[in-house]
């Protein structure tokens, strides 16, 4: 396509969308939260026709928006995903039915996407790879909004300053941070883009913060069950992916890969392969959790020729992204159970595990055994979800045999 106007690519992107068999509501949002932001703001501009500098602009003037808080997480996804789709429109007619999100949109101009780039090819072939990705998007993000267009003016200052912004949303990885700071830095001066004293802000030993994260009562995780509706498709699915996470511990992005193969209903077990260690796992399936998930597949997952046994209650039905959409699903329920939740009260899907891996200590079941059954590699990894203070223990002691007995 040459010269074609804004509303022309965005009227070709509603029959698109269309085409896909989408429900209308879900068309009206695209429309009005993806499309109509791009429709406002060439009239602004004046301008009738597609102009790719004005859609850089319309980027950079969303990125501003997100990071200052004039705008939401879930809205700037919704742009993000209007920009993408109409720039695809423009280049190729028309456009492939993919997840658009802000880990695969990049926010960063050319010239800090070409830095990320050079930045972690020099770091060969590491495991945490996207650990890196994520917190130098970060950091070049904030220097981005910051004024620092280049990364030669940036001062021992700035690094302060963006720890500190991203201590409120990260305390949890602040490790993570310094040692991927301390890369960065390293890199600059010796690819000479930048020669500054950072030792002093990024080697200065840091205490590590230790508590017992708190997990669900039997009362709490009841009531959680109580807010599915359980005659319904996606409430089928849903409380499969809770129970699943009550009895097996089983990580969101774990359950998320999970396929129709790995469950043996024969012998009553589920086999997978670890995202996160990628070691085999073999867990026993409890006859609750077991019937959840046949009422799902049998009665309310849609008719695909997927293998995954979760997939999306909306067309097209593929399974989730990753394990953020189970998080998410789940404090739907938690919020609608009116359970209140604040960064780092254990009141996460995560939390189910953490509930899991206590009650089997409490119990008395050796540590190595519940290792095995959460899937860690040793012992000690264990330890960061479970304290071995009986007192505190205690407190947390679950009777499992009440949980999703009482349904409403």
């Amino acid at each position: 396509m040459n010269k074609v106007t804004i509303q022309e690519l965005i009227d070709l992107a509603n029959e698109n969308l269309n085409e896909l068999q989408l429900r209308d509501g879900y068309i009206h949002f695209y429309h009005h939260r993806a499309f109509q932001p791009i429709s406002n703001f060439y009239r602004e501009k004046s301008e009738l026709f597609y102009c790719s500098e004005l859609m850089d602009e319309l980027r950079s003037h969303y990125q501003e928006l997100f990071y200052f808080g004039s705008i939401s997480r879930k809205t700037l996804c919704w742009r993000l995903r209007g920009l993408g789709i109409i720039n695809e429109v423009y280049k190729t007619g028309g456009f492939a039915w993919k997840v658009f999100s802000i880990k695969k949109e990049s926010l960063l101009s050319s010239y800090y996407k070409k830095i990320l780039t050079e930045f972690l090819s020099s770091l060969g072939d590491i495991r945490r790879i996207g650990i890196y990705r994520s917190i130098t998007e970060r950091y070049f993000l904030f220097l981005t909004t910051h004024g620092h267009s280049t990364i030669g003016i940036v001062s021992p200052v700035v690094i302060r300053s963006f720890i500190v912004d991203i201590s409120t949303s990260r305390p949890k990885t602040m490790d993570d941070v310094v040692t991927v700071l301390r890369k960065i830095h390293m890199y600059l001066r010796e690819e000479g883009l930048l020669d500054i004293r950072f030792e002093p802000i990024l080697f200065v030993p840091r205490a590590r913060d230790k508590k017992v994260l708190p997990c669900f009562s039997p009362e709490e995780l009841n009531l959680i069950l109580k807010q599915v509706n359980t005659e319904t498709p996606a409430g089928k699915r849903d409380n499969a992916i809770i129970q699943l996470g009550i009895s097996t511990g089983l990580r969101a992005g774990d359950i998320t890969n999970l396929k129709l193969t790995d469950v043996d209903w024969i012998n009553n077990e589920i086999y997978l392969i670890q995202g996160k260690t990628k070691q085999p796992l073999s867990l026993p399936l409890e006859e609750r959790t077991g019937n959840a998930i046949i009422d799902y597949i049998l009665n309310g997952r849609p008719k695909s020729e997927s293998s995954y046994i979760f997939l999306r209650s909306l067309a097209p039905y593929h399974k989730f992204q990753d394990g953020v959409a189970i998080s998410c699903v789940f404090r739907k329920y938690l919020k609608s159970a009116g359970i209140s939740h604040t960064v780092g009260d254990g009141k996460t899907f995560h939390g189910l595990r953490r509930t899991l891996g206590t009650e089997m200590v409490v119990q008395g079941i050796p540590i190595t055994t519940v290792s095995q059954v959460l899937g860690h590699h040793s012992p000690e990894a264990a330890k960061q979800y479970i304290s071995l203070d009986t007192n505190g223990l205690k407190q947390c002691a679950l009777s499992f045999g009440t949980i999703g007995e009482v349904r409403v």
